[in-house]
């Protein structure tokens, strides 16, 4: 089961990602899937090719994706946009049909220029909505998610699809100020420390939170965590999220259609059950409706809160199936989950190869905890377990990818042969969209595990999926 899915989860790396170093547009090569991406990172091409692909392939309309440090002088992003359409022929060899998305840097501005044989489907308002949207989202910490919502949002208008794919608009909660890096910083490989996102979140406006406190009934919490959701609520400052999860809001701000459609999807799959692992609880939605479980956490102060980010990191949801998959052999529900036959759960995503961290008491201080594990490092900065360990920090507690990929990539690099940093590593890369280097580090566990069929099928699966031959 796992391996099928495992092949057409290449479909969920259509996810574009990636800060760069943008230089200015030279006259391109026409591949078949245009991309032009004028960096020396390079780390984000492979997915970005198969967005195209894939967008194309499903909605028959041609997709372009160009990404610029600056506009040319004296040009303005529509004339830029324009030219580009007009030199690279874009939707020519689909009937007229073909988008172009182009993207400056520096101006922190995106244009979305549509076809004249599209334009009754995907109007200049709708382009608009979009493109006002992205002054925030694209100078999030993964401005991926918000391209890979654009392109597939945009596709469905194309095809005359028109439900549940609203434009995307900013957070209610978002002031202007929260990510005033500015696009000069982003150029330079600005990124935001965990001091930085906590300042934000108090900066945020004031709202009635009240409602929204942490029960002592995990029932109760629940309850109140979806109706969150369903009033659009994306503040990260509620009460009953765990502090990880809401540094994890800060860092990928989620729009309120985002949110209302999470709850209808939970609510739309009938009762929920509730199950319990020590100080961990689990909302299960039921089977036939595409989400993540619910992953709540009991304080020591008897409460119960809701953990975000470890939904996202003990278990997935791939594209071809609606019902959610375990990640590791060692989650504490997976036995229950087994007994209670819910469906996927043959088998863990990454089976024992890797292990989740030790859980600990909650609340503890977030921001004291990083800089322990800094200290640490400094004191030894050899040990690669040290990298290891506050990289698992970032992931589990904030499900924050960029620091937790820069300290795996410490730890693998000073302890090559362990091989639970590769496995940590393949996950990572996969869910930062850089698929070039998971295909490395999936032909290195292939090569020292010889016997590991799972891991062979995987990287002969991926490999063959991200050809594109020459380009």
């Amino acid at each position: 089961m796992i391996r099928r899915t495992i092949l057409a989860y290449v479909a969920v790396l259509a996810a574009l990602g990636g800060v760069f170093a943008w230089y200015h547009i030279r006259a391109p090569q026409r591949p078949e899937y245009v991309l032009i991406n004028e960096t020396d990172q390079h780390d984000f091409d492979l997915a970005f090719r198969m967005s195209l692909k894939l967008a194309e392939k499903n909605s028959g309309i041609e997709n372009a994706l160009v990404l610029l440090k600056s506009l040319p002088p004296s040009k303005s992003i529509e004339q830029t946009a324009a030219e580009l359409v007009s030199r690279l022929r874009i939707g020519a060899r689909r009937n007229g049909r073909g988008i172009l998305y182009l993207y400056a840097a520096k101006e922190n501005l995106l244009k979305i220029e549509v076809s004249y044989a599209l334009e009754g489907d995907i109007p200049d308002l709708f382009c608009r909505r979009l493109e006002a949207a992205a002054k925030t989202y694209m100078l999030s910490e993964v401005p991926q998610d918000f391209l890979s919502e654009l392109i597939i949002t945009t596709n469905l208008r194309g095809m005359g699809t028109q439900d549940k794919t609203g434009a995307v608009a900013q957070p209610r909660w978002l002031m202007a100020e929260f990510l005033s890096g500015g696009a000069g910083a982003i150029s330079q490989g600005y990124r935001r420390t965990l001091e930085d996102y906590q300042r934000a979140i108090r900066r945020l406006p004031a709202a009635d939170l009240g409602k929204f406190a942490p029960s002592r009934d995990p029932a109760e919490t629940v309850e109140r965590y979806l109706t969150s959701l369903a009033a659009g609520i994306g503040d990260p400052r509620l009460p009953l999220l765990t502090e990880g999860s809401g540094v994890f809001r800060s860092i990928v701000p989620r729009n309120e259609e985002q949110q209302q459609r999470i709850n209808e999807f939970f609510r739309s799959a009938g009762a929920h059950r509730l199950l319990f692992a020590d100080s961990l609880g689990l909302a299960i939605p039921g089977a036939g409706k595409s989400n993540l479980p619910i992953v709540l956490r009991r304080g020591t102060d008897d409460l119960w809160y809701v953990d975000e980010a470890k939904a996202w990191t003990y278990f997935h949801r791939f594209e071809d199936n609606v019902n959610f998959f375990v990640k590791f052999a060692d989650n504490p529900f997976f036995a229950a989950l087994r007994s209670q036959h819910v469906p996927n759960m043959d088998g863990a995503v990454y089976g024992d190869h890797v292990r989740t961290p030790q859980l600990s008491e909650y609340p503890f201080a977030l921001t004291a905890a990083v800089q322990a594990g800094e200290t640490k490092i400094r004191a030894a900065p050899s040990v690669a377990a040290n990298y290891a360990e506050l990289a698992d920090l970032y992931l589990f507690e904030m499900n924050w990818l960029t620091p937790a990929v820069d300290l795996y990539e410490k730890a693998a690099a000073l302890s090559p042969d362990e091989l639970a940093y590769r496995w940590r590593l393949v996950d990572l890369y996969l869910n930062t969209s850089r698929a070039e280097k998971m295909l490395s580090e999936l032909r290195y566990l292939a090569e020292r595990l010889p016997g590991d069929k799972q891991t062979h099928d995987w990287y002969q699966a991926y490999k063959k999926a991200y050809d594109f031959g020459s380009f």
